[in-house]
């Protein structure tokens, strides 16, 4: 009887045990040079798995983790705000407009934490510009980074990123959310409370050209929080 090998798919390569290993330290060397963060961790998210005959492939997400005081558990931070309020923000958006909490209650919010430079909120983009252009104006659709409005929008001249964008939000997302992951999907009732946190969308065996298996987990919370 053969031992059953072990494999991981990450964005459509399969990698050996041995392999994968090396590709997260390459990923936390690489991000670990960005920003002004003292410790970078790669960390994986199993969504999926295939058992064969004469292997196992676990189908992952990357999550990047990062702080300045110690390596910080991916599913910490903003998951301690789940059926409690978002903590208030004044932030600006692109047209310099001063935007906060007050302007998204009312309306279901699904809010992204991303920042330009991270390959993993660049890969999800497209699926989210799906679930803009499928809810269209019943719910607001926030990104949220620390990086520049002149970074964003140079960013933007690139590649469509139909969400609405606030900007230079470093104090808020390191002190105020203690956000330690990206990207970030945060849902938020129209009362304003967080019901639903997730490390990004399913990208694992999906493509933009067939979006709807990549977010359904989404559109199910999506649709749930539409009806109360």
């Amino acid at each position: 009887m053969w031992a059953q090998e072990t494999y991981y798919s990450f964005q459509d390569d399969i990698y050996s045990e041995v392999r994968f290993r090396e590709k997260l330290k390459t990923i936390e060397t690489l991000y670990g040079k960005q920003g002004n963060y003292k410790y970078t961790t790669a960390s994986y998210k199993v969504r999926s798995t295939q058992v064969r005959q004469d292997s196992i492939i676990q189908f992952v997400e990357v999550v990047l983790s990062q702080s300045n005081t110690a390596p910080l558990d991916i599913n910490t931070g903003v998951q301690r705000f789940i059926n409690k309020p978002l903590p208030d923000f004044k932030l600006q958006n692109l047209k310099n407009h001063l935007k906060t909490n007050t302007d998204y209650t009312g309306k279901v919010t699904l809010l992204n934490l991303w920042f330009t430079s991270c390959p993993p909120c660049i890969t999800e983009i497209p699926y989210l510009n799906y679930l803009k252009d499928t809810y269209q104006d019943q719910v607001n659709f926030v990104a949220i980074t620390f990086d520049s409005k002149d970074k964003v929008d140079r960013f933007l001249t690139r590649k469509s990123f139909e969400f609405e964008h606030l900007v230079d939000a470093t104090v808020y997302l390191h002190k105020e959310l203690n956000n330690n992951a990206f990207p970030k999907l945060i849902l938020i009732d129209k009362k304003g409370d967080v019901r639903f946190v997730e490390n990004g969308v399913i990208l694992s065996g999906n493509t933009p050209s067939q979006p709807e298996a990549a977010v359904s987990v989404l559109r199910e919370q999506l649709d749930f929080l539409l009806k109360e």
